[in-house]
């Protein structure tokens, strides 16, 4: 692979690493919003759709890890 392509997955990967930190902090967020529920309210339909959000995202943080070590292996 030439100089010019391995340029390009590199931003590739800066990119993808700002979006894996970007998915952090709003999962951080959302962690902190869902521990500040009420504990009567903590059975609710919010409390829960909160932990599948936080959940579904830590999966997509999971995956672009992944993705970003398979390029750093070209």
């Amino acid at each position: 692979m030439n100089v010019k392509r391995r340029k390009k997955i590199k931003d590739v990967i800066k990119r993808l690493n700002d979006c894996k930190d970007d998915l952090e902090s709003i999962k951080e967020d959302e962690d902190e919003a869902r521990d500040n529920i009420p504990e009567s309210l903590q059975n609710g339909d919010n409390y829960c759709e909160s932990e599948e959000c936080s959940d579904k995202i830590e999966d997509a943080i999971s995956d672009i890890k992944d993705v970003v070590e398979s390029l750093e292996n070209i």
